[in-house]
């Protein structure tokens, strides 16, 4: 049965951006996940029919955590080739990543990006 797995505002400190400034001060990321999942945890009650929304987060922080990148969609792109790798049942992901404040010369609440993969 399909499902929609969704983790909301998982949040990290990272050192990605363009500029080489950015790299080296960090900044503050939120990522959110949506993940269509082939399950049938919803019969069984078994998590090892489903995807472990914990261990998903772990998969997150691995890649966030990680090598350094310029851009938001790069970084996005990456965190979801991690989780297909990771997790058998995914079948679709949307990763979801913003930078809150952005450091740029205008007031925004945040600046991102969201990346829709596909098996």
């Amino acid at each position: 049965m399909p499902s929609l797995i969704l983790l909301e505002g998982l949040e990290f400190y990272a050192y990605h951006g363009v500029p080489d400034a950015e790299q080296e001060v960090g900044h503050r990321y939120v990522v959110d996940l949506e993940l269509e999942v082939e399950e049938t945890a919803s019969e069984t009650d078994k998590v090892a029919e489903t995807l472990d929304y914990s261990a998903a987060a772990g998969v997150v922080a691995k890649v966030i955590q990680g090598k350094q990148v310029r851009t938001l969609e790069y970084l996005a792109a990456q965190v979801g080739a991690a989780l297909f790798q990771e997790f058998p049942l995914l079948e679709n992901a949307t990763v979801t990543i913003k930078k809150p404040n952005p450091p740029m010369p205008f007031i925004a609440k945040s600046a991102g990006v969201s990346v829709f993969l596909s098996r």
